[in-house]
């Protein structure tokens, strides 16, 4: 689904794989392998893991500087590792050095160079195991990036999504929210740390094809696609690390009182300078627009295929269907999440000085 990727933004600029060719691949000597522990067959020094086992190599001192992280895409279920590059770098780094990080992630050069010249905390990797985020940290660390390790416990939105709150109270000392079928959540302001500003997108792509046993040359029968574009808040307080999330469309904006107009975007423009007006001491962060770009190497958009089951097509023929959707709502809830956990602790650090 590349090309659906491609086509999901309007600006090819914005399209990013998160790829590059990176140097030949090289021979080595026989002296240069690595033997794996577990069944005594040779691999390259490049590896961390035993090509044919699985296992973990042993690390050599030769093997430290030519190892390579796999860094593959990790399943929904997965729980990884998410290396990220701190605003906070070298003065004299040069683009020789980024070049050669962005060679060791296996990404684009002037992606990187922009990542570390954004003076924002940008995820570079996300790894599977301890050892690969240790191995990016390093070597990023020798060529002058200074990079922090956060756990998916911290970031994952897979796992544990933020509520969807479809109504608020805006009182003088908290807000309350209530999500669908739910009890109300109350916030009080102080409480508040981050508003995070963004746009979700959503790309539906329905296919119908004739069923496996009247299938001929020309197999699709239809194809039905829907785009969705809608602004939307994630809220972080206190004692709510899931957060909360406001999106334009289907919210009562009620809570505006004399304030409320007619059209859902203008009252969610009007919704987001009433939180920030009331939670006085929150950050309000609307830079996702600007970075999200940047964050799809290491975050890319989530893309899933699931049967549609069967659609008559006439008396006793019937079609399959397959749904494919294509969004970057888990991106958007990673990035928040960042955001507040770097907010968290700046303002410890401030309370313990």
């Amino acid at each position: 689904m590349a090309e659906s990727r491609k086509e999901f933004f309007d600006d090819e600029d914005e399209f990013l794989t998160g790829e590059c060719a990176g140097p030949a691949p090289r021979g080595f000597a026989p002296g240069e392998l690595v033997a794996c522990e577990a069944c005594a067959r040779s691999n390259a020094p490049t590896r961390m893991s035993c090509i044919y086992c699985g296992a973990a190599l042993p690390a050599t001192a030769e093997s430290e500087r030519l190892r390579r992280p796999v860094l593959r895409p990790l399943e929904g279920w997965e729980r990884g590792l998410n290396v990220v590059l701190m605003p906070e770098r070298r003065a004299e780094v040069t683009r020789e050095e980024v070049a050669e990080a962005a060679a060791f992630l296996k990404m684009d050069g002037a992606r990187l160079w922009e990542m570390t010249t954004a003076r924002l905390a940008l995820p570079v990797a996300r790894a599977s195991g301890e050892e690969e985020a240790a191995l990016v940290e390093r070597r990023l660390a020798s060529l002058g990036l200074t990079v922090e390790i956060f756990a998916d416990e911290l970031l994952a939105a897979e796992a544990s999504r933020p509520v969807q709150v479809r109504k608020l109270e805006l009182g003088e000392e908290s807000v309350k929210g209530w999500a669908a079928g739910e009890a109300s959540r109350e916030l009080r302001w102080p409480d508040v740390v981050l508003i995070a500003s963004g746009r979700i997108f959503t790309r539906r792509v329905e296919v119908e094809e004739r069923s496996a046993l009247a299938r001929r040359t020309d197999d699709v029968v239809e194809t039905r696609e829907t785009m969705a574009d809608t602004p939307a808040l994630e809220i972080y307080a206190r004692g709510e690390a899931a957060g909360w999330r406001v999106t334009a469309d289907g919210f009562d904006y009620s809570c505006l009182g004399a304030a409320k107009g007619l059209l859902a975007r203008e009252n969610f423009v009007r919704l987001a300078e009433a939180l920030r007006g009331r939670a006085a001491s929150a950050v309000y962060d609307d830079e996702y627009g600007r970075v999200r770009h940047l964050l799809a190497h290491a975050w890319p958009l989530a893309e899933h295929t699931e049967s549609g089951g069967l659609r008559r097509a006439r008396p006793g023929k019937f079609n399959t269907e397959s749904v494919t959707v294509l969004t970057n709502d888990a991106q958007f809830t990673r990035y928040a999440r960042l955001r507040y956990h770097l907010e968290l602790r700046r303002r410890g650090r401030e309370g313990a000085a």
